[in-house]
């Protein structure tokens, strides 16, 4: 089954930073690194989210780090989620930091969205919990974490665990107030100084606050992430979910609008990739039966290959 790493570890090793001296080296060191810049297959190389049309668009990278912006209860832990499942399948180790969630509830949504419907069967759920060995980590805490010892798990999960992939959510259980900016530059600084000295992806789960007009009607932008301009500005992607709820209030009061029908129920927008060509917007369709996010209103929705 996953593997949890517990919050009882002595993490404090993994407090302390790199020493500069250490981190200045004569140029040729980076000669096999010049060479892979110049590499279009080996650049093109890392992970991606292939379960949706995502694929080929979106690398996440060594190094780097994505913010997941949306509203309150837009489904951000649940794309999160497939995002993990799909790197999991690519055998990138993972480690999900689900702050707001008790391990077993995680899993529960992934392994349903492996299995393609609603009720996973015991022998399916058996299967997916050996199959997440090597791959899928969990860390076993429920509440607030301070930034320092957040930053101490990543250090850990890479340099024990050889992780690749780490999914922080949400920066405000870590960073509870909007308003303590500092703090919340300062860790964002921290997580990407991390994510590069140990070539990590970390995946940051954050809030974006609702337009006062509006509400919740028009999608999020990188400039409504709650906080900080820190957090989008240091991050080498931004992306956005945003869950079509006015499609939802029309089919309430008429089901049978075709026009609202053929609406996306999401749209995730690329708002920032550094290290990537394309930014734009994307039309997504949901699965409630798997909870999975879809390229078409109308195609079943197949299990995940769980190979070895």
């Amino acid at each position: 089954m996953a593997r949890v790493i517990p919050d009882d570890i002595d993490f404090g090793a993994y407090l302390r930073q790199t020493e500069c001296s250490a981190k200045v080296k004569p140029a040729s060191n980076f000669a096999d690194e010049l060479v892979a810049e110049f590499d279009e297959a080996h650049r093109d190389n890392a992970p991606e989210m292939f379960s949706t049309k995502m694929r080929g668009l979106l690398r996440f990278r060594p190094g780097e780090v994505t913010v997941w912006g949306g509203y309150n209860g837009h489904k951000k832990s649940m794309f999160s989620g497939q995002v993990a499942l799909d790197l999991c399948v690519q055998r990138e180790p993972v480690l999900i930091m689900s702050l707001e969630m008790l391990p077993a509830r995680t899993l529960a949504r992934m392994a349903r969205q492996a299995a393609g419907f609603e009720k996973p069967t015991k022998s399916f759920i058996e299967r997916f919990s050996s199959w997440t060995d090597g791959r899928l980590w969990v860390f076993d805490h429920h509440g607030r974490l301070s930034p320092d010892q957040c930053v101490a798990v990543c250090r850990y999960f890479a340099q024990e665990l050889k992780g690749r992939h780490i999914f922080i959510d949400s920066l405000m259980m870590v960073v509870g107030s909007e308003d303590k900016l500092d703090e919340q530059k300062q860790f964002t600084t921290d997580i990407v100084r991390v994510a590069q000295e140990m070539g990590l992806h970390i995946h940051l789960i954050a809030h974006c606050r609702k337009p006062p007009q509006r509400g919740e009607d028009d999608p999020p932008s990188k400039y409504d992430v709650r906080g900080s301009a820190a957090i989008s500005d240091q991050a080498s992607n931004v992306v956005t979910i945003w869950s079509n709820k006015p499609k939802a209030s029309k089919l309430e009061s008429n089901p049978h609008d075709a026009q609202a029908q053929n609406e996306p129920d999401f749209l995730v927008t690329v708002e920032k990739q550094r290290n990537g060509s394309w930014e734009g917007r994307l039309k997504l369709w949901f699965d409630e039966r798997s909870l999975r996010f879809c390229d078409e209103r109308s195609r079943p929705v197949e299990p995940y290959v769980l190979g070895n």
